[in-house]
Parts: structure tokens; sequence; C-alpha cells
């Protein structure tokens, strides 16, 4: 009986599989918000929100239905999304509140929540990035990173941390950034999970930090959120510092509670400031630019906004107490 179950459910795999890519377009319901307002020339515009599979159109045959009955398996909406990855073909959404990562494939335009990474249940799942055929999870509580494959299986499990936050993946070398943000450093490895050199110490000085929270990679740099120095500090590919910017306060420019890093094409550094309710924008000199966002649940507003994601220019903001990633686009010069 069992094997004939498994067979059944293949089959219905196969047939649940629908094709077109997902794309992130405005619609006639869009509602027209830019940064800036006009006259000025726009450089951000809202594009969509979404809280769950269905949001983004992915729609539940009779097969998928019978099989999420046979399989007891249920799709979730978001929780507390708090960081989120992105890449051609797939979301991952870490939702520590649901102790889950949501995975949605934007090919196959198939939804897979994960509550485990080998023998493990992830219990704060709190960081993901992806790689080409990798999924990274960072979980705080059980103080370990997992690396799965495209499948979805566990490769390595790193260990050895005191709270393991924020990743980020460096293609070109194939290392894997790792903030702990409970040491004040963050540990460089390999692709098959061994550790290359680690960056910091606690301190308020350059090559120190304290509690760094979120990473970003770009052109051969890593980003570091500096939290609790209210900065963000920059290196290259070997771990040497290049630049600091940042001071607390409350003025544009300033941070309150920084979290979220990511950068555009144009190596625009986009800061989410939870606090405050809005995304900052910087150039390469740490010169402030432009902040989008305020306090509400309309679209183009947040309640403490997160994790921070860019890919072809879109930007992915996970709005944790909305409970939802909210779209944008950046319109380059030109556009």
């Amino acid at each position: 009986m069992t094997r004939y179950l498994g067979m059944l459910l293949l089959l219905l795999l196969g047939a649940c599989s629908s094709t077109g890519l997902v794309t992130f377009n405005e619609t006639s319901e869009t509602p027209h918000l830019v940064w800036p307002a006009t006259p000025e020339i726009s450089r951000i515009k809202f594009i969509t929100a979404f809280k769950n599979a269905e949001d983004l159109g992915f729609e539940k045959n009779l097969f998928r239905r019978l099989l999420d009955l046979l399989t007891g398996s249920e799709e979730h909406s978001l929780s507390r999304p708090y960081t989120i990855a992105v890449n051609e073909n797939r979301i991952a959404v870490a939702d520590p509140d649901a102790a889950i990562v949501h995975l949605f494939e934007l090919d196959s335009k198939s939804y897979r929540r994960i509550d485990h990474a080998g023998n493990h249940r992830l219990e704060s799942p709190i960081g993901v990035s992806l790689a080409k055929n990798r999924l990274f999870i960072a979980d705080s509580k059980l103080n370990k990173v997992f690396i799965l494959n495209s499948s979805l299986k566990t490769l390595h499990m790193l260990k050895g941390f005191l709270r393991p936050t924020s990743l980020a993946f460096d293609p070109k070398l194939q290392r894997l950034y790792i903030a702990d943000t409970l040491a004040h450093e963050v540990l460089v490895f390999d692709s098959d999970g061994n550790l290359i050199y680690k960056i910091g110490e606690r301190g308020e000085h350059d090559l120190q930090f304290n509690f760094p929270s979120h990473l970003a990679f770009f052109d051969q740099r890593l980003f570091v959120n500096d939290t609790m120095n209210f900065r963000i500090q920059s290196f290259d590919n070997n771990g040497l510092h290049l630049k600091t910017f940042g001071k607390q306060g409350n003025a544009s420019g300033y941070f309150t509670q920084s979290k979220g890093l990511a950068l555009d094409s144009d190596g625009h550094i986009y800061v989410a400031d939870a606090l405050a309710n809005r995304i900052q924008i910087f150039d390469q000199s740490g010169a402030f630019l432009l902040e989008f966002g305020g306090v509400g649940d309309a679209p183009g507003n947040f309640r403490m906004p997160s994790g921070l994601a860019i890919w072809d220019d879109k930007i992915f903001v996970a709005d944790s107490y909305n409970q939802r990633i909210q779209v944008f686009q950046y319109l380059k010069v030109g556009n």
C-alpha cells in the first residue's frame, strides 16, 4: 500500500507543476507611489506586495489540493518575515516566529515550507541566502548554519557559533559569510564548510563590531551592518577594511535601529531602519541620497522593516509586522 501511495504522490507532483515565470510588474490596480514625489525625478517606485504563494499567482489545482489532503501539508502565510534572499527563480524568506523558511519557486510556481534541515527541526531560522544550487539557513537558537542543495538535502551543517544571524554569499569565490552577532565577528567559509578567516572583534574602531546583524555582498565587497555602533562597514574579499559610515540619530542619513542591507546595480547602499520605518539609500562614499517609507500598513509604508534583497533592481523588503514582502523598483537614470 505504501509503495502505491508513493507512486501516486510522484504522479501528482508531476501534474502539479505550472508554467510561466512569475514576474513583478505593475497592474492597473497598483497604486502610483514614487520617491521622490513629482516634480523631482523619481528613483523608487512601488510595484506590489505579497503575503503568501497565492498572492504570487501560485494556483492550487485539483491535484495539488488532493496532494495536500493526502500528505497533510499546507501553505502558510508569512508570520513575521525577518530576512529575504532572492535570485532569478527563487525567493527564500526566513520566518522565525513560525520556525520555518518559506521557499517560493518562481519558475515552477510552487511553494515549499522548510521546517527541518537534515535531522534538525528549525527553531529560529533568522538568516537566509541563495546561490545557484544552494540554500543557506542560519538558526539563531540551534546556533547552526545549514547548507542545502536544490533538492533541500542538507550537505553541510556548520556549528560552533554563539548566535549566527545574517548570511551573504560570494558567487565568484564561492564563499559564505556568516555574522555571529554575540561573538561580534564575521566568519568566512568555503563552499565545503571550511573556515577560511574571521573579521572583527568587539569594539568601536574600524575592523571592530558591536552586535553585527546583517550582511550584503556586492562587487567583491562585503558590507556589514554594525548595528549597535550605528554604522555600516565595508571590506574587500580578503577582509581588509575599506569604508565606515553612519551615526546614531533620528534625522535622515542617521540610524536608530538599522537592519537589512542590499545594493542595486549602480552600487547604491540600501539600509532598512526598523524603528524609523524607512529604507535609506546612500552612495558608496556614505552620503545620504534618499529615503522612502513611513509607519503604517498602506502600500509603501512599513511596520518594523527588517530584511532587504535586491535582484534585477527590484527591491524586496521584509515588512515584518505587516506580515508581508513589499516589492519596489529602482529606476535607473535614463529610465
